[in-house]
């Protein structure tokens, strides 16, 4: 995981007591020496929350939806289950193979949903054993850790923080991992990070049975 200081000036030098918030955007820095903005990052502080905000796993779903999943990223807390409903006139299959977080939902069909409980904490990655293309993460946090996934502009907010020196987290399918110390205070500007995508390309992955996906035209007709 990479690591980064940030240190703010002025009033934002000094750690202030109580509770701040915490907005600012994500951004992707690309081939070439563009950049974009990194839609569905998470950004999160670990242990943050305050005890009367911590809540029970609340019901948290992943559809199968147009060959896709959606959401793509989700966020929950360890304990929490997931549905995946399909909502496709097709079958589907979702599986991880993610140690610790193994499973596999079998064959679907459509107006069917079957769950799964996230118990370890960490990223898994969720596939369709039919669709090669379908891909979802699944970030599971500690139920402490306060947490926001950025818009389609790359903006996040995370109200109600700590004030002071506080480890930021960040994670991209793109843009891989990094991590901020920031001093929140309520003079603070909003954070600015850009994650470097540039070495980034799509990785093809095995089916639930650790082999390669059949051609995609092969049963065409029933998925």
């Amino acid at each position: 995981m990479a690591a980064a200081v940030l240190v703010l000036t002025g009033a934002a030098a000094a750690a202030a007591a109580g509770r701040a918030d915490l907005s600012g955007t994500v951004r992707l820095a690309l081939p070439g020496g563009r950049t974009s903005p990194a839609a569905d990052a998470v950004v999160w502080v670990a242990g943050a929350l305050r005890p009367a905000a911590r809540s029970s796993a609340q019901p948290a779903a992943v559809a199968s939806r147009g060959k896709r999943f959606d959401p793509h990223v989700l966020v929950v807390t360890r304990g929490s289950t997931v549905s995946f409903p399909n909502v496709d006139p097709i079958f589907h299959n979702a599986f991880s193979r993610t140690p610790g977080s193994e499973f596999d939902l079998g064959l679907y069909r459509r107006g069917a949903a079957r769950a799964f409980t996230f118990r370890s904490p960490g990223l898994v990655h969720v596939y369709c054993n039919i669709h090669a293309e379908m891909a979802a993460y699944v970030l599971v946090l500690d139920p402490e850790d306060a947490f926001a996934v950025a818009d389609e502009s790359g903006s996040f907010r995370l109200p109600d923080l700590p004030a002071g020196r506080q480890v930021v987290r960040l994670w991209s399918e793109k843009g891989g991992e990094k991590e901020l110390a920031v001093e929140i205070t309520e003079a603070a500007p909003p954070l600015e990070v850009v994650l470097d995508a540039s070495s980034y390309r799509p990785m093809a992955h095995k089916n639930k049975f650790g082999r390669d996906y059949p051609p995609a035209t092969q049963g065409v007709d029933r998925y």
